[in-house]
């Protein structure tokens, strides 16, 4: 099946053909506002986008627009801006079983195909992330959850075969109100009643209500909740997982013995209704454990399990926090693509002040202060989506074996865990940073409500938080790479690396003999020196935490105490380095794969730009340690002044390889056209009273005076 081929071995008759298709490349204005960047530009923004995404990728986003902008709740999800919470919820919801209906992606898509899922949650998201929210919670933790830790011959197979038929919502509860990232000291209790072979699930106080769970406040039926499981004979056995009724799924009525509450409104994605729960001796069935590593026996109430340590246990049992990092990871790059697109085109548009009073004005993109400010973060942009490209094709298979329980390597698991773990923080922060710079970069338009940046802002702050907390994620990061080290030599990273990201540690000699003389900007723009240089300080800063961990261990510290200790200046700089290069060596990968054209070349182009960043964003360490001699502080900052204006000329025509289309960026800063003023007038003058009088004028006049 053509759909199915590579692009690369696509013949180039068809190539041309499929450029032509209009329903994945939609024509773009010849004429106005923009057109004098694109008409100069280097790059085929259509093939540009055809390097990121196969015919399978197009077709399904294809379906997925179409969806969003013929149906009704997903057009009055987009024309009004000012919908109450109560109504963002309810389209949410609506907007979910609409979707699933459709089936343009499932489980079945996705075990054929594990990238598309990339695709498909990017779409989404591009649409509106409350819907995905909502969607990974049912689909992938809840029912996922059911997949990867229900006893092997299934017996909550029915609850999955019920959810996909759209009769039951679902929601995934681990974390409490008193515990969040320390999850193993979570509070609520599951114990087994032997007479009447039941769990009873209760919460001892407030602190231990579960909360935050997405769709539990007014949608989910059914829920995944995590809890300490007791024997009758009060010992504890470590977390377990527990399928529990929560609602009558034809009146939405909570059950008996639930206190089920509404977090209320929050920052951002208020169309998911987060919640919290508290159990007051509340009965399940036993057979509603998710008992795949460990369950009670039913004659005998005694807990069994083949894994004798609760640890290991909770570890395994922790899995669909992973690829939901995998998620954010996507979420993160695709937010801020959207912010790049309104922030660069607006700044191809908008003109202020030039050469002389009388001279015509020009862009605010041809300020080098603007170009700075923007340009390094469409760089990383496209450093995350190759990164995230990879990551799906490297990790498709193992996600696959995660949801069909089958066993999977330590090691593999381990390495997942760890570049998951690193990279999520780079991407949400770097949205978090960078969309804030569209923001100011658009001046004053950038703060209203029509612009699209607040809300995309207070969107993707959420990513910095859930699926664990970015700093958190850093210490696990490393934590498990001073393990490896801690171990033995640095030959153990190419014995732990399946994917390959840790293999360049066990040549750890020979990259601490590497330093650099720096006499030319070429060199310093290098992309072999960029990653070599990568590589060396990982291995250096990964030492460096080794030995003052060793240090303090040596004084008499307790090992929590160097742990907490070493952070600053070591360990959560190690973790940030090592994830930082993880995206470059994609980077540099996928660049390897592209044929000789202009679009490899202004890629290549934007992946010196993003590596003499990090060089600048490290200079500190790399002189002071002797990696890089003085020169090379200046030549780095005059690489980046040298790449601004080069990467400026096509960064309308990259951005449109990267833009959602108009409806689903729904900005009149960043629409194709470029019609800024116009749009913006429009739509202020669609609004209610926009140049009527205040309804409140009369109790801010003077007084009437009386004589």
């Amino acid at each position: 099946m053509i759909l199915s081929c590579p692009n690369n071995i696509l013949r180039p008759s068809i190539v041309e053909e499929l450029l032509q298709d209009k329903r994945f490349f939609s024509s773009l204005p010849k004429h106005g506002p923009l057109a004098e960047y694109r008409n100069v530009a280097s790059i085929d923004w259509r093939r540009m986008r055809f390097s990121f995404i196969d015919l399978r990728g197009l077709e399904l986003q294809h379906r997925l627009y179409w969806l969003f902008r013929t149906s009704e709740p997903f057009i009055r999800g987009q024309t009004v801006r000012d919908l109450p919470t109560d109504e963002r919820r309810r389209l949410a919801m609506v907007q979910l079983q609409l979707l699933h209906r459709e089936r343009l992606f499932n489980y079945e898509t996705f075990v054929e195909r594990p990238d598309l899922a990339s695709v498909y949650y990017a779409t989404i998201a591009e649409y509106d992330l409350s819907l995905l929210v909502r969607l990974t919670v049912n689909y992938l933790f809840f029912t996922g959850a059911i997949r990867m830790y229900d006893e092997p011959n299934g017996r909550l197979a029915h609850i999955i075969e019920q959810t996909e038929a759209g009769q039951i919502t679902g929601s995934f509860a681990l974390t409490e109100v008193g515990h969040g990232t320390n999850a193993r000291a979570i509070r609520t209790r599951a114990t087994y009643d032997p007479v009447h072979r039941e769990f009873i699930l209760n919460t001892p106080d407030f602190e231990a209500a579960k909360c935050w769970a997405g769709n539990l406040a007014k949608s989910c039926t059914h829920m995944i909740v995590w809890a300490q499981l007791y024997t009758a004979d009060g010992e504890c056995h470590g977390i377990s997982g527990f399928l529990v009724p929560i609602r009558d799924r034809y009146t939405l009525q909570p059950f008996p013995g639930l206190l089920v509450g509404d977090l209320g409104e929050k920052a951002g994605l208020n169309g998911v209704d987060n919640g919290f729960v508290s159990f007051q001796h509340y009965r399940i069935p036993r057979d509603h454990l998710l008992a795949r590593f460990g369950d009670v026996n039913e004659v005998t109430g005694k807990f069994e399990s083949p894994i004798d340590s609760a640890a290991e246990r909770f570890a395994l049992l922790m899995g669909p926090l992973v690829l939901g990092r995998l998620n954010i990871c996507i979420v993160s790059q695709t937010l801020l693509a959207k912010a790049l697109t309104i922030g660069i085109r607006y700044s191809a548009v908008r003109r202020q002040f030039g050469p002389t009073t009388d001279a015509p004005e020009v862009p605010i993109l041809e300020y080098q202060l603007q170009q700075h400010r923007l340009l390094p973060y469409l760089a990383t942009c496209v450093a995350l989506r190759m990164f995230n490209r990879w990551f799906a094709s490297v990790t498709g298979n193992a996600q696959i074996r995660m949801l069909r329980a089958e066993p999977i390597e330590s090691a593999l698991l381990l390495e997942i865990h760890i570049v998951a773990s690193a990279v999520k923080p780079i991407c949400s922060w770097a949205a978090r940073d960078g969309i804030q710079d569209c923001r100011e970069a658009c001046g004053g338009h950038g703060y209203l409500r029509m612009a699209g940046l607040a809300d995309i802002r207070v969107d993707n702050d959420a990513n910095l938080t859930y699926e664990g907390e970015n700093n958190v994620l850093l210490q696990q990061v490393s934590q498990q790479l001073l393990g490896i080290r801690t171990r033995g030599d640095y030959a153990a990273f190419a014995l732990m690396s399946p994917l390959g990201s840790l293999t360049f540690l066990s040549d750890y000699g020979q990259i601490m003999q590497q330093h650099h003389e720096c006499s030319t900007v070429e060199q310093v723009q290098d992309l072999k020196v960029i990653l070599d240089t990568l590589s060396w300080l990982t291995a250096y800063t990964l030492e460096q935490t080794y030995r003052r961990a060793q240090e303090l261990l040596g004084e008499g510290g307790q090992k929590f105490d160097v742990r907490n200790n070493t952070q600053i200046f070591y360990a959560k700089d190690l973790a940030i380095v090592f994830g930082e290069r993880t995206i470059f060596s994609a980077f540099c990968d996928f660049l390897e794969t592209m044929e000789l054209a202009p679009e490899r070349t202004y890629l290549t182009r934007l992946a010196e730009l993003y590596g003499t960043t990090l060089l600048l964003k490290h200079m500190a360490t790399l002189q002071s340690a002797g990696y890089f001699n003085m020169d090379a502080l200046r030549l780095v900052q005059e690489a980046i002044i040298r790449l601004l204006p080069i990467v400026k000329r096509d960064a309308v025509a990259m951005i449109d390889s990267l833009a959602p289309p108009d409806f689903l960026l729904n900005s009149p800063l960043g629409a194709s056209d470029g019609n800024i003023y116009g749009r913006m007038e429009s739509e202020l003058m669609a609004g209610q009273n926009v140049t009527g009088r205040a309804t409140w004028w009369n109790e801010i006049i003077p007084s009437s005076s009386k004589l």
